[in-house]
């Protein structure tokens, strides 16, 4: 008798953990970069930068959804949401992440490939994560993780990637970005998949 109550109560308690590890795990703040009036990229570009932010942005959170998690978008349609704004809804939540979706342009059309931003240590790890996938999913050019201080980055106190997923002014890479869903769709996987792993 006393063995099966010691028994039912590390049952109890590997519940009660397990439940609590489930409830520790942290809110997903999606940034889909540009939106409204700023289209992103530069002056002449074939794709509107905006478009495709907000495509990827909408296929990972229906990922990170279906896996459990709570997410919040900082925009959900075409319009546009200021940098302070997109920082405070981050911060409002005690505990969240913060990954923000961007496209690359440049003024050399060859340049293209995959380049992840962060900017305090904590993120570290995260950059790192998202980076490795999303040069695995894609096979393009790996142009290194590095450290910036862009606003959104420096100014959120979570966590906060900031993820350039490929060149818009690359015509291989540009059009493969705005002329295939299923390429948007692997963009979003690998950042789910990255999120997964750290969180």
């Amino acid at each position: 008798m006393k063995k099966t109550g010691h028994f039912l109560t590390l049952l109890i308690a590997m519940l009660w953990l397990s439940a609590s590890a489930a409830g520790a795990r942290p809110t997903v703040v999606i940034d889909a970069g540009h939106g409204g009036h700023d289209r992103g990229g530069v002056s002449g570009d074939r794709y509107a930068e905006k478009i495709y932010t907000l495509d990827v942005a909408k296929r990972l959170r229906a990922n990170l959804r279906s896996a459990g998690y709570n997410v919040v978008m900082t925009r959900g349609g075409d319009y546009f949401v200021g940098l302070d704004e997109r920082c405070c809804i981050a911060n409002s939540r005690g505990n969240a992440i913060f990954m923000c979706i961007h496209f690359n342009s440049a003024p050399r059309e060859g340049a293209y490939g995959i380049e992840t931003y962060y900017y305090t240590r904590q993120s570290a790890g995260f950059a790192a994560a998202v980076h490795s996938r999303l040069v695995r999913a894609t096979g393009s050019m790996d142009r290194h993780v590095r450290t910036r201080a862009y606003y959104v980055l420096r100014n959120t106190r979570v966590p906060a990637v900031l993820a350039e997923c490929g060149f818009l002014t690359n015509r291989a890479e540009g059009g493969r970005i705005a002329g295939s869903g299923g390429y948007r769709q692997r963009l979003a996987d690998a950042l789910a998949s990255a999120i997964r792993s750290r969180y």
